[in-house]
């Protein structure tokens, strides 16, 4: 299964500025490349924490030509809050699609940011982030990235409702309670690996989130 960190970063080879197209031409810059610079640059520092000056160097364009891509700020993060969300989406929906609803549950919390390798990102999902800091200018923001986030525990209801349908969970199972504390973990897990737990106390959390499982005896 591709992890979120190999996915936003395949563009890594391409990710020098392209040459000059004819004589006099300026070097263009891919859209997507930018994007990805911009929210490396909001996960680490917040909304509030990065300026125009950290967005120019991150991404090699003017402030000018950040304002004709993609907008003002509140608009490039944006732009880049739903960059990540498809990113992410995609792995997740890549873990629910294991043979057995319980497979599928495990499977998710498996990818825990943290839990099977270290990078320079941090490890709190940029949309738990997000949604956790900033200003009282930056709540509309903030809605938004909570709804993102929704969306991924009405994923694992949807999957959990197709477990119960097929006999894997009791008839009485609440999969909305299910699914609400099972991307908990998630979030809990990726929130202790960025305070410094380690790989093994992580799954061993796993391991005692998934002994919840409920019985259909």
């Amino acid at each position: 299964m591709p992890s979120l960190r190999r996915l936003i970063l395949t563009m890594d080879r391409e990710s020098r500025p392209q040459k000059k197209t004819g004589p006099g031409r300026p070097r263009s810059f891919d859209r997507e490349i930018a994007l990805r610079a911009a929210m490396l640059l909001f996960w680490e520092q917040g909304f509030d924490g990065t300026s125009y000056t950290d967005l120019t160097r991150a991404t090699g364009m003017s402030k000018p030509t950040i304002y004709a891509t993609f907008g003002d700020k509140i608009e490039l993060f944006r732009k880049a809050m739903t960059f990540y969300a498809e990113q992410a989406t995609t792995v997740y929906q890549e873990a629910l699609e294991q043979p057995t609803a319980r497979e599928a549950v495990e499977a998710c919390l498996r990818l825990a940011r943290g839990l099977h390798y270290k990078t320079g990102e941090p490890f709190v999902c940029f949309l738990v982030q997000g949604a956790l800091t900033g200003s009282a200018d930056t709540k509309e923001l903030r809605a938004e990235l909570g709804a993102l986030q929704r969306q991924a525990t009405q994923l694992l209801q949807k999957r959990l409702e197709q477990g119960k349908r097929k006999g894997e969970l009791p008839s009485g199972a609440n999969t909305k309670v299910m699914a609400e504390y099972f991307t908990s973990i998630v979030t809990g897990l990726s929130v202790q690996a960025s305070n410094g737990a380690s790989t093994r106390d992580l799954h061993q959390v796993i391991e005692m989130a998934m002994a919840t499982w409920p019985s259909k005896a």
